[in-house]
Formats: structure tokens, sequence, C-alpha cells
């Protein structure tokens, strides 16, 4: 079971019918620590930063910071990374990256999006493939900046589609009302969302915060209807 994965790779959601933010969408460096726990137990930490490259480039990452039981399931050096353009043509991966830190690479993942061919070229389990681009595809992490973008727009992004190891994924996304949300950093008024993909007996619940320009401040996994993981705010800093 490795908890990078199952964290990083459903941040997919929508808002409707609150009070949003009138001006553009604009996306802001941050950085986020959230504390992870499986089945109960904590399993470390995960630090997510979105850090601005200039003209219209950035790099969002994550990196696990594991305690010795989480070390058990995934590596400290264990890093996602997505290089990423906002501009005109809207939000688009250009190039992402995932090692989880061991010896083995058939579980790193790489992807190069040509979007004036719009085709993605990859490589999985050490084999290269090849995929169609359809227009709004992300990858696991810059679909987060995705949702974002669309809470700050007041926008419904509505089914989401996200490569994810070697294949296209699309996302059912359904608004499940407001929660008052108490975490390490503090406590945040929420909008509660859940993501389903078809065929698949997981689902994903998220709690983000307007007050930090729609971060996510909670996530629980569900696995055949019983929680596992859950993913919880420890400390933010806004801004480089």
């Amino acid at each position: 079971m490795r908890i990078k994965y199952s964290v990083l790779a459903l941040m997919v959601m929508l808002l409707s019918q609150v009070t949003l933010a009138q001006n553009a969408p604009t996306l802001k460096p941050y950085t986020a620590r959230y504390h992870v726990t499986y089945r109960g137990m904590s399993g470390g930490e995960i630090e997510f930063s979105l850090k601005s490259q200039g003209a219209d480039r950035y790099v969002f990452s994550s990196h696990l910071l594991p305690n010795f039981l989480g070390s058990m399931f995934a590596s400290d050096q264990a890093e996602d990374s997505s290089q990423l353009t906002f501009d005109s043509n809207g939000l688009r991966p250009q190039q992402f990256h995932s090692e989880d830190g061991r010896t083995k690479t058939n579980r790193d993942v790489r992807y190069d999006f040509d979007w004036s061919s719009r085709r993605v070229k990859g490589r999985f389990r050490d084999q290269d493939f090849t995929l169609d681009l359809v227009d709004g595809v992300q990858d696991r992490l810059s679909i987060q900046l995705a949702a974002s973008l669309a809470l700050q727009a007041g926008r419904e992004p509505g089914k989401l589609t996200m490569i994810e190891r070697n294949e296209s994924q699309e996302f059912t996304i359904v608004k499940q009302g407001t929660e008052k949300v108490r975490t390490a950093a503090g406590e945040f008024d929420t909008v509660v969302l859940k993501s389903e993909r078809t065929g698949s007996t997981r689902s994903t619940r998220y709690w983000y915060a307007a007050k930090l320009g729609y971060i996510p401040v909670r996530a629980e996994r569900t696995s055949k209807g019983k929680v596992d993981i859950v993913m919880e705010l420890k400390s933010v800093q806004l801004g480089e």
C-alpha cells in the first residue's frame, strides 16, 4: 500500500451555490504540509509546494515525509513534480514525473505533454507509451490547481480527466455541502466535495477553504465503504 499515490492521485472537485471571489483566477505560490494517517495510524506528513518560474510558468511538487511506520510503505525520497503553464490557453501541464525513491524504477512515472501535436509521451513500469491529449487533461498534481482555478472563477468543472500511470481516467464530482473544519493550522469554513471514478470501489472527499484560495484542508479516501486514508492540514504558508 503506497500512501503517496492514494492521497495524490484523486484530487478532483467542483463547487456550486457558494459565494466566490469576483477577481480573475490566479495561481499564487504556497507551501502546505499535511498529516497523513492510514487506517487510524500515523504515516507521517506530505508537503505540497507551488512556485512561480516567471513568464506564466510554475512548478507544483509534493514530497513525502514518512515516519517510521510510513517508511515501511514509502521512501522519504518519494516525490512528484509537475511543470506547467497558466496563460490564455488555460492550465496546461508540460512535464510530470513521479519517483518513489526506491532503487527499482518500475513504479516511477514520467509524462511529456506536446500540446501542438496533442499527444503525451509517457513511461510507466519501464515501458514507453503514447496517449492522445484532450482539452483540460491534467496530471495528478496539476488537477488540484485546475480545481482551485475553477472555484475561484465560480465554474463547475463537472467531469475531469487525469492521466494516471499509463491511461486517461475520468472522474465524476458532486458537492456534499459545507462544513466548518478545525485543523492544526486553524479553523476553516469549507466546501465538501466527493470524487468517484466509474468502476472503482474507492471514493474521495475533500474539504476546500476559500480563505486559503481553495487549498484543501482535509481529504478522506474511502475504500469498500471504509475510510482508510486521511490527510489533514498541519501548516500553510501563502506566498513564496
